[in-house]
């Protein structure tokens, strides 16, 4: 299994979550706020302090968390 995913599976995640951020009238920068929250959170709850992610000819996130922020 690939550690990425197929762009498939990333339009429908993508349009879950528009669908779900539509549900809850959410401005554009509570939408930003809310992802990074859950980045963040999913990192943590992960083990993994440090996380980028580069789409070719795109763009690049970058999460790094405090050293007490990971999840034993």
């Amino acid at each position: 299994m690939s550690n990425q995913l197929t762009d498939e599976q990333s339009q429908e995640l993508m349009d879950a979550i528009a669908n779900i951020c539509g549900e809850m009238e959410l401005e554009p920068e509570q939408i930003l706020d809310g992802i990074a929250r859950s980045l963040m959170g999913a990192c943590s709850a992960l083990g993994t302090a440090n996380l980028t992610v580069s789409v070719d000819n795109f763009g690049q996130c970058e999460v790094k968390l405090l050293e007490h922020a990971i999840a034993e």
